[in-house]
Order: C-alpha cells, then structure tokens, then sequence
C-alpha cells in the first residue's frame, strides 16, 4: 500500500563541481514558484512537525 502526502513532484536538478575535487558535488533540486511540486515540501513539513510534536504530547 502506498501513501502519497505530496503527489509526484517536478523538480530541476543543478549539480556544481569542485575545482580541485570534481568527484565531490553539491545538487540542488528546485521547483518553479507557484506550482504543486513548490508548495509540496511545505506541505511535508508541517505534516512532520504536526507528527513530532504529537508524539512528544504522549
């Protein structure tokens, strides 16, 4: 069984190199302003919040 908070997110993926290390990389991931996949990881996270704080209510 699945459970989908967020529904399917786009995203775009940026990956910088290190000059002297290029083997070590820094990847951002982004959604345009405005669209579900942008309002998703909000959504997420006052999900987990709501969830962490009921469980330390208990």
């Amino acid at each position: 069984m699945t459970n989908q908070i967020a529904g399917d997110l786009t995203l775009d993926r940026d990956a910088l190199s290190c000059a002297d290390d290029p083997v070590q990389q820094l990847v951002v991931r982004t959604a345009e302003p405005g669209t579900p996949s942008h309002n998703a990881p909000r959504l997420l996270t006052s999900w987990a919040t709501t969830t962490d704080r009921s469980a330390a209510d208990r």
